[in-house]
């Protein structure tokens, strides 16, 4: 059961997020607060799984809050503001809700957490959870856990590959080769040019995918069909 926590300075949308969580099997909620500087002293004293956060706020804004926070939680950014999506991508928000918040799209956001914290709870079955590669400097191997790995860029004659934390390793390998090591169940080749793994998406427009803390990658025409296919395997819709 995931606890939830809400700060929005708006009555009207703490009562629509806690509606929306009242229906959803599988969440609930620890509490809210209209007031921002109220509401960190009580998560910090009694910390909840995920905390739905307003960004526009007087005295402390959701992006002070998140300073604070942000490693302790997953956070969820909820504005009417969609300038301040650029912002949730940089900080490695777990997501971005854009006012007015629709229930399909709420319940595709829990979706996705309630995913990621049953992965971290269940042990892997003897699978491994790592590879090991070897960096431009030849003498020097960096073991890469696959829940770190955001994407996988291609570079000419070698790749570049982003992990959580801003931080990125090169080292000399086609993606054929390193897509071979991956588990298709997390990874996928988008774009002649990318890997991305599925787990680090935070939204989807159109052909445009945005991963935690990056700018936007197009799919490419040819993997398209197989993305969607996926994406629609674990897509909620209306019945």
């Amino acid at each position: 059961m995931l606890r939830c926590y809400i700060i929005d300075d708006e009555l009207h949308a703490i009562e629509l997020l806690t509606d929306y969580i009242d229906k959803t099997p599988g969440i609930s909620l620890a509490g809210s607060n209209q007031d921002s500087v109220k509401g960190l002293h009580e998560i910090l004293n009694s910390p909840p799984d995920v905390l739905f956060l307003d960004i526009d706020m007087p005295l402390l804004t959701g992006l002070d809050l998140y300073t604070m926070v942000g490693d302790k939680l997953k956070v969820v950014f909820t504005t009417a503001f969609a300038s301040y999506a650029v912002n949730s991508y940089e900080l490695q928000a777990a997501d971005f809700l854009l006012k007015p918040i629709r229930y399909t799209r709420f319940l595709a956001c829990i979706n996705k957490l309630q995913q990621d914290f049953e992965q971290k709870a269940l042990p892997r079955q003897g699978k491994p959870d790592h590879i090991f590669v070897q960096s431009g400097s030849k003498s020097k191997i960096i073991k890469l856990r696959f829940e770190d790995i955001i994407f996988i860029e291609s570079m000419n004659n070698y790749l570049n590959i982003h992990v959580t934390g801003q931080q990125h390793h090169v080292v000399y390998l086609s993606l054929k080769d390193l897509l071979e090591q991956l588990p298709d169940t997390d990874f996928q080749r988008v774009h002649k040019s990318y890997i991305i793994n599925y787990r680090k998406i935070v939204t989807i427009e159109g052909n445009r995918i945005f991963l935690e803390g990056f700018p936007a990658i197009t799919v490419g025409a040819q993997h398209r069909e197989e993305f969607f296919k996926k994406i629609g395997e674990n897509l909620v819709k209306k019945k």
